[in-house]
């Protein structure tokens, strides 16, 4: 079916001043999408001034990647319903997909004057950014994280400083990024390009070190609006993905529900069973991770990360001999796995099977030298048994290791090693960022021990 409008067809002044609009077919479209595309597609044939059937047909091109006409639908859409906020900012995004920032920012612009919507701010302030206006980027981003547009619009205030030459400032905005979002690796480089800047050639070394093959993921932005748009192309792959990415940013009940979104596509995805168990772990939900964990078993029982998963709930349940038997199972799989091997050394030392446990997070280490639970708690014993040498060692890599929000107690840990070696400098600025952690984590318990060591610290 094809759409070929003449403006001739139109009436009234308004629509004498749109773009024409663009030939659309449903054959533009993936097989699974052509039913909804045709219905659009008639809509706007039956009445082309309603913005309405105009920003409709925008949006499912817009989920399919055909940007220049999407942005043209709403363009229409936006004039014909005199401004409303949702075509005025779809159109930005388009503009802004399709490297037309100018024009983006002119549309993000237009849109907070209708509405005021973090994702807006955000978008503006990136496309400022990328349009060469960092300092007007720096005010609708500083606007952004007020209306609390979380992780995505620090990241984007951090690089907007950093583009200004503002390194003193962007550094702790960006650390603050990465603490609410750990597994992005664009924030993870972002800071150590951040870093190398100031001149802190280590630190910037130490943050690349730890950036994941192909982690260069941005922090995910919690945007409703575009949401639906993306959701007319989405598979249970797309589903997966923005629940592994929710999942990261600690939003794991919006995570569930994509991870559950993924199976009502298809029932046997195991992956989606798998992470599910750990979410749900996560949640104390042990009911509701057994199920799906017993799902992703009758579908693939050789799953290394299924059975690592289900022993983490078990452990939550005070259970240690179940985890064990899981985290054994996870080594069946695959007798390499550093994950595995850490997770039973913690197992085992919760039944006081100390020398077995160090055997384990030994074996981890040897599969991968910053495995950060593995390395904490060799750090630990060795401090317990007064080999602080080894300890800081030890703890050294474990700051290595992926983020894994220990950091506040790896720091404090490091610092007393640092401390009995008589390394007080090094010891006091691990206190305070061990501090600086675990408030900002709301560890309370942890800054109380933390501020008493650096009390005694000063007194020396």
């Amino acid at each position: 079916m094809g759409l070929a409008i003449s403006l001739a067809a139109c009436v009234g002044g308004v629509e004498r001043s749109l773009p024409a609009i663009p030939d659309v077919t449903s054959e533009d479209f993936p097989g699974n999408a052509r039913d909804l595309a045709a219905q659009r597609i008639r809509a706007v044939e039956e009445d082309a001034g309603d913005p309405w059937a105009n920003g409709d047909l925008g949006t499912i091109l817009h989920a399919h990647e055909q940007l220049a006409r999407a942005a043209v639908l709403y363009e229409r859409a936006e004039t014909l319903s005199s401004g409303e906020f949702r075509w005025s900012y779809l159109r930005g995004v388009a503009l802004q997909e399709a490297g037309r920032h100018g024009e983006a920012a002119a549309s993000f612009r237009r849109a907070l004057a209708k509405r005021t919507y973090a994702p807006a701010a955000v978008r503006l302030g990136e496309s400022l950014v990328a349009d060469g206006n960092p300092k007007d980027a720096e005010v609708a981003l500083r606007t952004a994280v007020q209306l609390d547009g979380g992780a995505a619009a620090i990241y984007a205030l951090g690089r907007a400083l950093m583009e200004l030459g503002k390194r003193n400032e962007a550094i702790p905005v960006l650390e603050r990024a990465l603490s609410l979002a750990p597994s992005s690796g664009a924030v993870r480089y972002a800071l150590a390009m951040a870093q190398r800047a100031a001149g802190n050639e280590q630190e910037a070394k130490r943050q690349l070190e730890m950036l994941a093959p192909g982690g260069n993921l941005k922090p995910p932005l919690d945007d409703p609006v575009f949401a639906r748009v993306e959701a007319l192309a989405a598979n249970e792959h797309y589903f997966l993905n923005t629940g592994k990415s929710l999942e990261a940013a600690g939003r794991l009940e919006e995570a569930i529900r994509s991870y559950e979104q993924a199976l009502e596509l298809a029932p046997r995805l195991a992956s989606a069973h798998v992470n599910l168990v750990g979410a749900f772990g996560r949640l104390g939900d042990s009911e509701r991770a057994r199920a799906h964990y017993d799902a992703a078993t009758s579908i693939d029982p050789d799953i290394e990360e299924l059975h690592n998963n289900w022993g983490i709930v078990m452990a939550a349940q005070e259970n240690p001999s179940g985890a064990m038997a899981a985290f054994r199972r996870a080594l069946e799989v695959n007798p390499n796995s550093s994950k595995a091997h850490a997770n039973l050394g913690v197992a085992l030392t919760s039944l006081d099977q100390v020398e077995k446990a160090i055997e384990h997070f030994r074996l981890a280490v040897a599969n991968d030298p910053n495995n950060r639970p593995a390395r904490l708690n060799l750090g630990v014993q060795a401090l317990e048994y007064d080999r602080p040498e080894e300890a800081a060692r030890h703890l050294e890599a474990a700051l290595e290791g992926d983020e894994d929000g220990s950091g506040a107690f790896v720091r404090f840990t490091l610092g007393r090693a640092y401390r009995r070696l008589g390394r007080d400098a090094e010891a006091s600025e691990e206190m305070v960022h061990a501090l600086r952690l675990a408030e900002e984590n709301d560890l309370r318990e942890l800054a109380n021990l933390i501020e008493l060591e650096i009390r005694q610290l000063a007194r020396k």
